[in-house]
């Protein structure tokens, strides 16, 4: 009775390590909810299969087998990898790449166990004797070496799903994981269908089959690596190119007010002579309204202050200015401290894209329907900015909750959010109702008060 507990509590156990993997390849990504929920079905589920195995084996028909124990691998996997499926989306083909590697590890570790546990219990004149020991010991040595690949292996796979998520899409996850798992199908119909213990025959194949998948899985890091270096090369490009462009724009605007102010000290003499002309023939009124005259003309050579924030404010006042030309409607509050400078540049960048994003947005509105509204607020040393427009149309979403566009040479604006978000920690939240885009970001200042 005991050895059967022993041994059904740890081949249930070596059941786990795999399930969680394909936890841990996502968890970055999940909410609180989504894993607990995960982990709470992983524990029931191991409940279920520890008393039907334990049933099984004490009061049931089955014996204690290296053949049972393969057939029961071959499907005893299927719950936890359909209940990941179900809960941890919509990465359905990140699963499949998840499942071929470590289906791989599987296989690998039971040959070496198998391999190593029966060299022990060897009889020199005949076949391998398997004595009862040999079957917790291949378990609980399965157990050990995969949780000794765990950390290595959920490293990874933070990598290329976690900080290369912004790299790839539905579709790329979609053909390259169909790679490793075809190579890996081979092997398991073998694995499935073959009654005789052929360890010995299949270590150097299933070698060749791991090789063959840390291949895959190094070019897969390897391209998302020259991918992101080669996007953030662009990025750089673009938004130096933004930067020199609202520079040079709001350098033109401050050379004009100044143009603007010299011709007008240049015509006080006059402005002054026809002013006490006025007065003096006893015209108060037209006096007024030339003073109301003279008054708009020095207006006009104001440079709209939107902030203090030197590097901000030239953002907002060119792009603030394309949206007046084209007869948007603007509201703008904003509060943005001096502190910073690098955050400065880069807070720069993400208003010039999201208030361009806006224009572009506003443009497809009938014209009594426009609207652009940019409202931020410093609460201790954190800053709140909310960007909204008027937008009608339908927005699609992607697994970080930020917009998505399948149009060419569009969506750079938004990954530069992204970009924003993990290097300064900052919270993003995009929404699309009631007609109204709205982007609520929230970042660490850091002594903005």
């Amino acid at each position: 009775m005991l050895y059967n507990i022993l041994t059904v509590f740890l081949m249930t156990t070596a059941l786990m390590p795999p399930a969680m993997l394909q936890y841990y390849a996502f968890e970055p990504l999940l909410s609180q909810t989504q894993k607990i929920r995960v982990l709470g079905g992983y524990a029931t589920l191991y409940l279920i299969e520890l008393l039907f195995f334990l049933y099984m084996f004490i009061w049931g028909p089955w014996d204690h087998s290296f053949t049972l124990y393969k057939k029961i691998f071959v499907v005893a996997w299927i719950p936890h990898f359909l209940w990941a499926i179900a809960t941890i989306r919509p990465y359905l083909f990140r699963h499949l790449y998840v499942f071929s590697i470590r289906a791989a590890c599987t296989i690998l570790i039971h040959t070496l166990s198998a391999l190593i546990l029966l060299a022990l219990f060897h009889d020199p004149g005949s076949r391998p004797i398997l004595p009862s020991l040999i079957y917790p010991a291949q378990w609980l040595f399965y157990i050990l070496c995969y949780l000794a690949l765990l950390p290595v292996l959920r490293q990874y796979f933070n990598e290329v799903f976690v900080k290369y998520r912004y790299l790839t899409t539905h579709k790329y996850w979609k053909y390259i994981s169909m790679l490793p798992l075809f190579l890996l199908l081979d092997m398991y119909f073998i694995l499935a269908h073959t009654e005789d213990l052929i360890m010995d025959q299949m270590l150097l194949l299933r070698m060749i089959l791991l090789l063959a998948l840390i291949i895959i899985a190094v070019s897969i890091r390897v391209g998302l690596r020259q991918a992101d270096r080669t996007l953030k090369m662009y990025e750089r490009v673009e938004n130096m190119t933004a930067q020199i462009e609202a520079s040079r724009d709001y350098t033109h605007s401050l050379l004009n007010s100044q143009d603007q102010l010299k011709a007008f000290y240049d015509s006080r003499k006059a402005y002054l002579d026809k002013l006490e002309g006025l007065i003096s023939s006893h015209q108060p009124q037209e006096a007024l309204q030339f003073i109301k005259e003279i008054g708009t003309q020095l207006d006009q050579t104001k440079r709209k202050q939107y902030c203090q924030n030197p590097l901000v404010n030239a953002a907002l006042s060119t792009y603030l200015a394309k949206a007046e030309a084209l007869h948007i409607p603007i509201t703008v509050k904003a509060v943005i401290p001096k502190e910073n400078a690098a955050l400065s540049s880069d807070l720069a960048i993400v208003l010039s894209n999201l208030i361009e994003n806006a224009i572009h947005a506003s443009e497809k509105q009938p014209d009594s329907h426009r609207a652009l509204s940019l409202l931020t607020l410093c609460q201790g040393d954190v800053l709140n900015i909310w960007v909204k427009n008027r937008f009608d149309g339908t927005v699609t979403f992607d697994e970080d909750g930020l917009p998505t566009t399948q149009a060419k040479g569009h969506g750079i604006g938004m990954k530069s959010l992204g970009h924003f978000r993990d290097t300064y920690d900052a919270s993003v939240l995009c929404t699309c109702e009631d007609g109204w885009f709205s982007t609520y970001i929230r970042v660490p200042w850091g002594g903005a008060a």
